[in-house]
């Protein structure tokens, strides 16, 4: 019997030893602290973040609201998209600009382009840096945000979608950061407080992006000649 109990023991501390270490291998290095106080996000809560004991509920005692982010019905990942009316624009002239702004974000290596279709749709892999916030002034890097992102292309009109998004942790001294996809925090019944920011903070960083392309996709203004 005294056999058996060290056993037991023996196997139940290892088994916690097993679950402890995937936790620590997926935690995120965050500072709960940061609040993102430049995200624009309609959906984005203004309660301040606590490491309250429980993180479905704020201090005041109100549900704590988590961001709410486009799913797509078919894959199920986390998804921006849309859809871009330019009349003015040729689908040559968009098909260039697409490519010079996925050259210019994710460099010019041609293992990141799949183009297709006479120049109607670039696929795009890459990744942008993460960062979290104290304040619009102070910001640190906690990684990188990981994507894929597709433009197909028409005359007049084109339509982005950005998919496949994972965040990987800082680089760590020795061995390898974590990756965890958006999905994995979004759909988290633990540590939702800490998986939250990031989503936030990730929301922010791509929401920037998405901007950035769409006025690389204009047209440029045309000065006239007899205003000098």
């Amino acid at each position: 019997m005294k056999t058996l109990n060290i056993s037991l023991t023996i196997l139940l501390s290892v088994i916690t030893g097993i679950v402890f270490a995937q936790q620590d291998q997926n935690a995120p290095t965050i500072d709960y602290s940061y609040v993102d106080s430049t995200a624009n996000n309609n959906n984005s809560n203004q309660d301040s973040v606590s490491n309250s004991a429980d993180e479905t509920t704020n201090l005041d005692g109100t549900k704590y609201k988590r961001i709410v982010l486009n799913l797509d019905s078919n894959t199920n990942l986390i998804t921006y998209s849309g859809v871009v009316e330019q009349e003015e624009s040729g689908s040559d002239s968009l098909y260039t600009r697409a490519k010079k702004f996925g050259e210019s974000i994710f460099g010019k290596d041609k293992t990141k382009f799949e183009l297709q279709k006479y120049g109607q749709k670039i696929i795009m892999s890459g990744s942008i840096t993460a960062y979290s916030y104290a304040n619009k002034y102070n910001k640190k890097s906690i990684g990188k945000y990981e994507f894929k992102m597709t433009v197909l292309i028409k005359e007049g009109r084109y339509k982005y979608t950005i998919t496949n998004l994972v965040h990987q942790g800082p680089v760590p001294a020795n061995g390898k950061p974590f990756r965890n996809y958006f999905e994995y925090y979004y759909n988290s019944t633990t540590n939702i407080r800490g998986n939250d920011i990031i989503l936030r903070y990730a929301d922010t960083e791509i929401n920037a992006t998405i901007a950035k392309f769409k006025s690389s996709m204009k047209d440029p203004k045309l000065v006239d000649e007899d205003e000098w």
